[in-house]
């Protein structure tokens, strides 16, 4: 896989249009029937431009995730405080953060792609969480894939609840202790 992780700010403004571009030919087709021309024309780039970031779409989709995530990172202000992630305010912010590219995680869910989702989401907590944090590795997988799901759902059933409710419920549900009664 190559791809292109820094952020120079050149070289995004192609990537997203790659991504986009993408995503239009997702709306209509499988990935596998989709082709780098198809790709290239929506996304008025040179085919040059696609093979100099990336050696095939899968590996584009991952960008462009990357991207997001990276954009994440900074505004979330996870790249400074760490701890920030599981507080109540941040489980917001990531709802309305990523409800921003709901069109990105949708169209790769509805595309059976959903792997490239909760991939990215597990190596981001194994990456920038887990060094710096004292929980396990379980804890991290179960509130990267709850969020995750969380968000997917949120977004297909029409965000009828506010990101605020979501928020709640998640932050509820993974700051109960060891004592806390579940329900049955």
């Amino acid at each position: 896989m190559k791809i292109k992780t820094e952020l120079n700010s050149r070289t995004v403004p192609t990537r997203i249009a790659i991504g986009n571009g993408i995503l239009d030919e997702l709306e209509k087709k499988d990935l596998s029937d989709i082709k780098v021309s198809d790709v290239i024309k929506n996304a008025k780039v040179s085919r040059m431009s696609f093979y100099r970031y990336y050696e095939n779409l899968y590996d584009a989709l991952c960008d462009y995730l990357n991207i997001i995530v990276n954009g994440y990172m900074i505004e979330g202000g996870e790249l400074n405080d760490p701890g920030v992630f599981m507080k109540l305010e941040h489980i917001e912010f990531s709802l309305n953060y990523f409800d921003r590219y709901a069109r990105y995680f949708l169209i790769l869910n509805r595309n059976g792609l959903y792997t490239i989702l909760i991939d990215a989401v597990n190596e981001y907590m194994m990456k920038n969480i887990l060094p710096r944090k004292k929980l396990h590795m379980y804890e991290l997988y179960a509130y990267a894939g709850g969020l995750l799901n969380s968000f997917l759902k949120w977004e297909e059933d029409g965000k009828k609840e506010s990101a605020h409710n979501v928020a709640l419920m998640i932050y509820r549900l993974f700051t109960r202790s060891s004592n806390d009664e579940l329900p049955l």
